[in-house]
């Protein structure tokens, strides 16, 4: 304590225990009805820095989420009619009556979270087992036991083995919940062993759907096992265990393994999507199977495919004679040589394909859209000395691989907008090169978003009539709209960002859409946003196309 009585007794209203002004320790989600609104934000945007900070930075040790107990617990209550202000009964936390019978008793541990794990997964308790095993059995034959994997109850359609189910769900206990061993068990079972099925066999036609296992149904590939398919092929597979999320879909492509791949459950790529991937937002207890043109278009054009196929190719490029290597890419692919037919079929192929010319490599289209920084000079309404921001990192231009950068500073841009530089030198500019000549339309919403510091100043500048529009935000938002405009092939439109007279809070968002009637066209900042243009692959020589062909075969992307 503090030796003067008033002070200590201040000292005790502010920081005691059960100062009124005091703020318990704990985390800022449990303590955001201390705040007011601002304050909320702000405390949220300091701690995701911090989160950033403990993934990003140098030698940062590997974080996961914990879920741990709350010092004090509570049982819920019924809500009479869904109405959280009618509270009813108290609800004990326990398990379910159907399954521990009428004597059960509640949880006394923390949460209960514990004992409900140690109740479901109870020897006693067949229900679990029987769902594990039949998810397990559906992996390996296409369909469960029970077609309805998430659903036992008394809407789902009776087992087609019923004994058969129970069996494994014993055996699944007594190995101690083992997957692996359920897994070696039913793959050496002689239902799996057996071949694909004669489909116009008398078998076809008492069982067209195959649900008393008359032979083992072909599956095609989902794409995560497709995808790492196609790089062992090659030869690139990543097999490394554990790590951080990769990014799959952004050239230079991770040849890491598909379950190490980032998913981002607010931009689910394309492909996923594409190629029936389940939406983890959703329960989806089975994958559905859909068959459409883009799945084909992706093996035919995807430059991961694409690379993949040159992979591939090189790994038989050392053998000396045509005959070795085609039977070394079907022994790579298909675990078997090829018959006699396959061999001529291929040797046919090469040979026309070795006789076509080659088309001349691709030139590289010219970039609309760039993303640099430099000085707006007022006396002569131009940007001077405007250099390209030289590093990309997925998501954003900036000075260099950590934000920000050591010599560039805080100098940012998004598809979204971005943060202005440390000093007026440093504005960012979002550069548009016109590919025409005629009359634009500019059309886009400036917003300052902070109450912090004293804003930015916005312009548009065009480098043959200079400076057309500017506005000074702070905590504001303005229309930039600015028609017509006239310009001229090769011509550039810079929209400039620069601090107002301090570096505070300087973010921003701004994409501005550029629009022409004439020409029929739109450049839009934010979905014509991307990082630098990757030179155009030469095109395929007429082994990476048989090797490409072979990938795009049924006999690799189903199992048989």
């Amino acid at each position: 304590g503090l030796a003067e009585g008033d002070w200590e007794e201040l000292r005790q209203v502010l920081y005691a225990d059960d100062a009124p002004v005091r703020v318990p320790k704990g985390a800022i989600v449990d303590l955001e009805f201390y705040f007011d609104e601002g304050t909320r934000v702000q405390l949220a945007k300091l701690q995701q820095e911090i989160d950033k900070w403990h993934i990003e930075a140098p030698g940062a040790t590997p974080q996961a989420v914990i879920l741990a107990d709350h010092p004090t617990q509570g049982n819920p209550h019924v809500f009479r009619r869904g109405n959280p202000q009618a509270r009813g009964e108290e609800v004990p936390r326990r398990y379910l009556e159907i399954v521990a019978g009428p004597n059960r008793q509640p949880f006394t541990r923390g949460s209960g979270r514990l004992e409900m794990a140690e109740a479901i997964a109870n020897p006693t308790n067949p229900l679990t087992a029987r769902v594990m095993v039949n998810r397990i059995w559906l992996w390996h034959f296409g369909a469960g036991l029970v077609k309805t994997p998430s659903d036992f109850g008394m809407r789902c359609e009776p087992p087609s083995h019923p004994e058969l189910l129970d069996y494994l769900a014993g055996q699944f206990v007594k190995s101690g919940w083992s997957i692996k061993a359920m897994h070696r068990m039913i793959m050496l079972s002689n239902a799996y062993r057996q071949s694909n099925g004669d489909e116009a066999s008398q078998a076809a036609m008492v069982d067209p759907e195959n649900r008393l296992l008359w032979h083992v149904p072909t599956q095609r590939l989902d794409f995560e096992s497709m995808r790492d398919s196609l790089l062992l092929a090659s030869g690139e597979l990543d097999l490394t265990m554990g790590g951080r999320p990769v990014e799959m879909f952004k050239a230079p492509y991770a040849k890491r393994r598909t379950v190490y791949g980032r998913v981002d459950r607010q931009f689910l790529p394309g492909v996923l999507r594409m190629f029936d991937f389940a939406n983890p937002d959703l329960h989806s207890p089975q994958r559905a199977q859909t068959t459409v043109p883009q799945q084909a278009l992706f093996m035919m054009n995807s430059p991961f495919v694409v690379e993949r196929a040159r992979g591939l190719a090189g790994r038989v490029t050392q053998l000396p004679a045509q005959g070795e290597r085609i039977t070394k890419l079907y022994e790579i692919m298909f675990q078997r040589p090829p018959t006699a037919e396959e061999l001529a079929a291929g040797t046919t192929y090469l040979a026309r394909a070795a006789s076509e010319a080659m088309p001349p490599p691709p030139k590289p289209p010219s970039p609309v859209w760039q993303y640099g920084f430099g000085e707006f000079d007022p006396a002569s309404g131009q940007v001077k000395r405007f250099a390209k921001l030289p590093h990309f990192t997925g998501g954003a231009w900036q000075g260099g691989a950590s934000w920000p950068d050591a010599k560039l500073g805080w100098a940012m841009l998004n598809k979204e907008g971005g943060h202005a530089g440390n000093d007026l030198a440093h504005a960012v500019v979002r550069r548009w090169i016109s590919p025409i000549d005629g009359a634009v339309t500019i059309s886009g919403s400036i917003a300052h978003a902070h109450p912090e510091g004293d804003g930015i100043i916005a312009r548009i500048v065009s480098s043959r009539s200079g400076e057309l529009a500017s506005w000074r935000l702070h905590n504001q938002k303005a229309q930039a709209t600015l028609e017509p405009v006239e310009v001229k092939k090769g011509e550039t439109i810079d929209f400039v960002v620069s601090i107002n007279r301090s570096l505070n809070n300087n973010d921003f968002t701004w994409a501005p859409v550029i629009k022409s009637a004439q020409a029929k066209a739109e450049w839009n900042a934010k979905k014509d946003f991307a990082g630098p243009p990757m030179p155009l692959a030469a095109p395929l020589t007429a082994w990476e196309r048989y090797a490409q062909v072979l990938l795009m075969s049924d006999e690799f992307v189903f199992v048989d």
